[in-house]
């Protein structure tokens, strides 16, 4: 193969690489969220039949201190936040609320309803588009609960920082779910009496595919950036060294 080949070929490969890396790991969410106001207790008080679940904690919204608040926690009853002070990923992930749970796939030019997607899965691919991670967090007093929190704030506190979380509810676990989170959950003693679920299905559910093509258009401009760019670097070092020699 030609020298020239040879670098185009490299080229091309690390920068899909790095491109799929960026896909994978950047979430443009801080992008589209608008700034408002945290939510408070008299905001739920005042109107009771709106879904809070997802907005901002103000600073009088309960916080978990522990496995045994979150117990007490009753199920799709009640607000509560939580500030982490550490965060296990379990490996398994469940489909996102708001993704249509039908495959579909055209057919000559017809739209087809295609085989029902899988409610639970353990493979790192397609994690970030239809399924959410079941988390395993440690609270202040270093008991552990299973959660479900945004893709930001599980990065924050894989980073060590501070964080407080999305208001959120306590949610059941389906029987599929609690086969695939048993042994972790035995592993650090976690009671699988519900997750504290923190997302705005909403939101999600208005900006789903915005948030898809802003991630692979801008994973798009790194890959042909960093594929020419390569490219033209190598070819620069290879015209140096047959001069020098």
């Amino acid at each position: 193969m030609k020298k020239g080949n040879w670098i185009i070929y490299i080229s091309t490969i690390f920068a899909l690489a790095v491109a799929i890396l960026f896909f994978f790991n950047w979430n443009p969410e801080n992008l589209l969220r608008r700034a408002d106001a945290p939510v408070t207790l008299k905001d739920i008080e005042q109107d009771q039949a709106k879904n809070y679940t997802g907005k901002e904690a103000g600073a009088d919204i309960p916080r978990l201190s522990g496995a045994e608040d979150f117990a007490d926690m009753m199920y799709r009853f009640g607000y509560a936040t939580a500030e982490p002070v550490g965060i296990v990923s379990t490996g398994v992930y469940t489909l996102k609320p708001w993704v249509n749970p039908n495959e579909s796939r055209r057919i000559n030019g017809r739209m087809t309803v295609g085989k029902r997607k899988k409610e639970i899965i353990t493979s790192i691919l397609d994690m970030q588009e239809d399924y959410n991670q079941y988390y395993l967090l440690k609270l202040p007093d270093h008991t552990y609960i299973l959660a479900q929190i945004p893709p930001n704030e599980a990065a924050a506190l894989k980073k060590g920082k501070s964080v407080t979380l999305p208001i959120g509810q306590k949610t059941g676990l389906t029987n599929t779910a609690r086969g695939y989170l048993t042994e972790i959950c035995e592993e650090y003693g976690v009671a699988m009496n519900g997750v504290l679920y923190t997302f705005d299905d909403a939101w999600y559910d208005t900006y789903y595919y915005v948030l898809f093509f802003l991630r692979f258009g801008a994973a798009a401009i790194i890959f042909f950036a960093i594929s020419v760019g390569f490219a033209l670097f190598w070819e620069q070092i290879l015209k140096k060294l047959k001069k020098s020699s």
